[in-house]
This record gives structure tokens, C-alpha cells and sequence, in this order.
């Protein structure tokens, strides 16, 4: 059986996490930390908007904190709430967006050391 790789702790505090973080974003990539994930943290009180449609060639996982989402992965369409946990798998298209009313927050974490995205195409109404 092989032996589990050992990972050390990592904390991060608060202050260092938002002197840090890409401030566009709310992203913290991995390779700072010698870690395979990254976190975003994504907030908006707008209704309608959201991270439009793109896929990772990895993972992500996202956790709604507060509010409610639209989220599209692949062809399936749903609404996702508080505490809720949706799997967008590796080179699968998906996308969310806040249904209101009022904020939405969500951390995302997306399983890789960097954060990869392409954006495709917005499709015509």
C-alpha cells in the first residue's frame, strides 16, 4: 500500500488572506501554500449577475453561504441555497447567478494549485 503524503497545516489569517488575495477575484491560489486547491470567494448583491459560462480541466466545488443561485452545469439547470454544495466536474461547462433577492456568497474551490478558466462564448438570445 502506498504511504499517504503528508501535508502540513496551513493557516491563514484573516488579514494576511486579504492583503493576499487577488482582490478583483477574492482568489487565493495554492502554489502560495504548497496546496492542490484554490479558494475564491465570489459576493454580489446584484441579481443576475454571476460568473458566466466557463469550464476548469479540474474539479471545482462550490458552497453557498448566503442566498440564492441559478446555477447551470453542463446541460442540468437547478437552484442552489444556503449551505448548499454543487460539483462542477472537470471540462464540463458551468456558470451561477444570483437569483436575489438581496446578496449572494459563495466560496469556490477549485482542485488545482492555479487557477485555470475558459471563458466560452456568450450565446445569443
Amino acid at each position: 500500500m502506498p504511504k499517504p503524503s503528508r501535508i502540513e497545516p496551513v493557516h491563514i489569517r484573516a488579514a494576511d488572506w486579504l492583503r493576499a488575495q487577488d482582490p478583483p477575484r477574492g482568489a487565493q491560489e495554492g502554489f502560495h501554500f504548497g496546496t492542490q486547491c484554490v479558494v475564491i470567494r465570489y459576493s454580489t448583491d446584484m441579481v443576475g449577475e454571476g460568473p458566466r459560462l466557463h469550464v476548469h480541466p479540474y474539479d471545482e466545488i462550490f458552497h453557498v453561504l448566503e442566498g440564492r443561485a441559478e446555477f447551470t452545469v453542463g446541460e442540468r439547470r437547478f437552484e442552489a441555497g444556503p449551505g448548499d454544495l454543487v460539483i462542477g466536474p472537470a471540462n464540463v461547462p458551468h456558470a451561477y447567478v444570483n437569483l436575489g433577492p438581496g446578496r449572494l456568497d459563495s466560496v469556490d474551490f477549485h482542485l488545482s494549485d492555479r487557477w485555470i478558466q475558459y471563458d466560452l462564448p456568450r450565446q445569443s438570445s
